[in-house]
């Protein structure tokens, strides 16, 4: 057929063509900001308020989508409360006022699931508050596994995009050490690929609607609300460009497994590769980040480029090479000495960077030891490094079957006898599925760990404020000054008696507003209910402000108590401890690297030498 014939003759056009779509949609997709997270709640977490409350209010850092988000309020005995949800647009969307009837007293938990409109990323958490009493203790929304479906679409999307990287990753000059019998297993390799590639595209699909909750019992809402999302935020159009590139790398695959052998085209799969694992990684925990999120980001695709050249070329080669290693004993020698022995030093630099770029990104997002055990984004990553720590393991043992001449050295030191090596020829395959085995448990990790909020996140969304308290003409004031949407903060005065018989009822409550770079200004608070007054007003500016809390009351003088009141110039958090630990590590570990491969290369043995070798041992 025509199309057929055009496909074999000229992959280059059809490979620039979608090329060019990956780069337009690409520049055109706006960069990906922060997580959406709750900066206060009134309520708020862990607060008590009268009997009788009927509103609730919340303040994001960005602005969400009303539709696409989920809010549910319910005692801790699970009884459930109607509720009315308005997502005000004069404060950018990012204000959600929460109507209900009058609530009796109890201890309440509102769980909230909202999709940010800036960047499409849902986040999760839970308000808890006590009406007339204070609130017993219950676990934060914000540090829940996530669903057994989710985390089962996760690792396959993961383990897709690895198969797909495996196979790019063999199919060149690992297989060209077999010979004609690399080139036979070519085609298959690359079909897996290409299967692996197709898969995560259909993954990519069924993930919008994932992330975003289903509110209704109406198929019709939800769809419409995942597409306007797919298609409305920068996260939508990140997430197609990715789509994309998957898409890309499956033709590529396709054309290579078609007998495309030029190099330019193979060049090409590995920039998509780049592309993907790049995209990947902005969409992930990295833009979380307050500083040098490009660097994380960075990291965080090269741990997925490298992972895949491990893990995924590991089970292509179990796939592909096992069988007949299994069926024909006589076939082991040859390929070890050949695929295996060209995969390994391959597999060793991948691990390199996978353990690297792992420590980093673990500094980066555990603000210290102490605080891992606590989150399940913590627990993951332990897991992880353990089956990779295991997986490393099994791994050395294959090498020094492969490598005769490391097997030596090591056998020296150990003084075994020559031809020492830790596993046999029978057992090496054995070892290596295993091995494969261990790996694919560490990627169900690695997707639990993307999936969850970071343990820096969870203790970010669980920071109190600490307002200023006074104590005046038999009062006890307290004053807290809270961001309120863009450009906009929150004053919140608190009141209650230390004296008996109390003082004169208040009427109303003023507050004066003075600093080095603004004059002062006077604000009539609003009476929220009983002790409790609120007004909004610009962003109080960085530095010390004076507060003067005025109180009026019938029958009796004003009450005026004087506060200091810091507002923080918001930098970047600093490095910690274990930050400056594992990036130091991480980066002794590529320095390392670096060091090996400019040292003068040994002489290696020959496939023919090392055949011989690997045979004399004993099977």
């Amino acid at each position: 057929m025509i199309h057929a014939r055009l496909l074999r003759t000229k992959p280059r056009r059809w490979v620039t063509t979608l090329a060019a779509v990956l780069v337009l949609m690409v520049a055109s997709a706006l960069p990906a900001s922060a997580h959406g997270t709750l900066d206060r709640s009134e309520p708020p977490n862990g607060g008590k308020v009268a009997e009788g409350r009927s509103t609730i209010s919340l303040w994001f850092s960005e602005p969400i989508r009303s539709q696409a988000s989920l809010f549910d309020l319910h005692t801790v005995d699970g009884v459930r409360a109607v509720i009315t949800v308005f997502a005000h647009e004069a404060d950018g969307g990012a204000f959600v006022e929460i109507n209900t009837d009058d609530l009796l007293k109890a201890t309440y938990i509102l769980d909230w699931t909202v999709l940010s409109l800036d960047d499409g990323h849902p986040s999760r958490g839970s308000v808890i508050f006590g009406v007339g009493d204070w609130p017993v203790v219950v676990e934060s929304g914000s540090n829940r596994p996530p669903a057994p479906a989710a985390l089962a679409v996760r690792w396959m999307d993961l383990m897709a995009i690895m198969l797909a990287i495996g196979a790019l990753t063999v199919s060149g000059r690992i297989l060209d050490s077999a010979g004609k019998y690399g080139q036979g297993v070519r085609r298959r390799v690359l079909r897996i690929g290409r299967f692996g590639a197709l898969t995560a595209v259909v993954i990519g699909v069924i993930t919008p609607f994932m992330r975003v909750p289903r509110s209704d019992n109406s198929l019709g809402t939800w769809t419409d609300t995942t597409w306007s999302t797919l298609m409305g935020t920068s996260w939508g159009r990140w997430w197609t460009a990715r789509e994309v590139g998957l898409i890309l790398l499956a033709v590529i695959l396709g054309f290579l497994a078609a007998g495309s052998r030029g190099t330019g085209i193979r060049r090409t799969a590995w920039a998509t590769v780049v592309g993907v694992a790049g995209i990947e990684a902005w969409l992930g925990h990295a833009s979380t980040l307050p500083r040098q999120s490009w660097l994380v980001a960075g990291a965080s695709a090269g741990h997925l480029v490298a992972a895949g050249i491990w893990a995924g070329g590991l089970a292509i080669l179990v796939v592909c090479l096992g069988p007949t290693m299994w069926r024909r004993p006589e076939s082991r020698g040859p390929l070890l000495s050949t695929v295996w022995q060209s995969f390994s030093p391959v597999a060793v630099f991948a691990t390199v960077a996978l353990f690297a770029t792992g420590l980093y990104e673990s500094g980066r997002h555990l603000p210290d030891l102490g605080s891992a055990a606590s989150t399940v984004y913590g627990t993951a990553i332990g897991a992880k490094i353990l089956l990779m720590g295991l997986g490393l393991a099994l791994a050395g043992a294959n090498t020094l079957l492969i490598n005769p001449l490391l097997a030596g050295r090591v056998a020296r030191r150990l003084h075994r006898p020559a031809g020492w090596a830790p596993i046999s020829l029978r057992g090496f395959n054995t070892v290596v599925v295993i091995e494969a085995l261990v790996l694919a448990v560490a990627v169900v990790f690695a997707g639990l760990a993307t999936s969850v909020a970071t343990t820096r996140d969870v203790a970010a969304a669980a920071a109190e404020t600490a307002p200023m308290s006074a104590n005046v003409d038999g009062l006890f004031v307290t004053f807290e000054a809270l961001p309120a949407g863009a450009g906009q903060s929150r004053l919140i005065v608190r009141t209650r008696a230390t004296t008996k018989p109390e003082p004169g009822p208040i009427t109303a409550v003023d507050v004066s507003l003075e600093s080095s770079s603004t004059p002062v200004t006077t604000l009539l608070l609003t009476t929220i209910e009983a002790g409790r007054f609120e007004t909004e007003t610009a962003r109080l500016t960085p530095g010390l402000s004076n507060v003067s809390v005025i109180i009026h009351r019938d029958g009796t003088p004003d009450a005026v108590a004087r506060i200091a009141w810091e507002t923080p110039v918001p930098v970047p958090a600093s490095a910690g401890p274990l930050e400056l630990a594992t990036t130091g590590i991480a980066a002794l570990l590529v320095l390392a690297t670096s060091a090996f491969v400019q040292m003068k290369r040994r002489p290696r043995l020959t496939p023919t030498e090392t055949k011989q070798l690997v045979y004399g041992r004993q099977t």
